[in-house]
């Protein structure tokens, strides 16, 4: 179902050290996830040891999601709520894909396939980023629309 990075296995294997910075996981996260996309499955970061410095993991987590990571490995429960946090699609994210899904759906049967949305070019590229958005924030439990 998915893949995950150690990075205490990776760094050793490197013969290098976690820094805290990420430097050095940079580029075995992009190539992780490109594998997964490739191969149609999830992606997990690697856990965040230094429980003592939360302001640096919940950077980290944003960091991550960015990348396109599905979520992070865990090493302690204070961890969870920072992760479901950041994860959860906001209510303006929400807002924003239920347009584009809308819009894409529409412009399609009339055969236009570039237009903007919230000032923002948007074409098919986007639509199952916004569907994914809409999933997310189901199973979060805070999607309240009918898409």
């Amino acid at each position: 179902i998915g893949i995950a990075l150690s990075g205490g296995d990776y760094t050793k294997d490197l013969q290098t050290v976690i820094t805290g910075t990420g430097v050095e996981l940079q580029g075995a996260r992009q190539q992780m996830i490109i594998a997964a996309r490739a191969a149609g499955v999830q992606c997990w970061d690697t856990v965040f040891t230094n429980l003592d410095a939360m302001d640096v993991f919940e950077e980290e987590v944003k960091m991550i999601k960015m990348m396109g990571f599905d979520g992070k490995s865990l090493v302690n429960p204070r961890q969870i709520d920072v992760v479901h946090k950041i994860f959860t699609p906001t209510q303006k994210e929400i807002i924003f894909a239920e347009k584009v899904v809308k819009e894409i759906d529409e412009k399609k049967a009339l055969g236009i396939g570039v237009f903007t949305v919230d000032g923002k070019m948007i074409d098919i590229a986007f639509y199952d980023g916004a569907k994914r958005t809409i999933a997310l924030a189901k199973a979060s439990g805070v999607y309240e629309g009918d898409l």
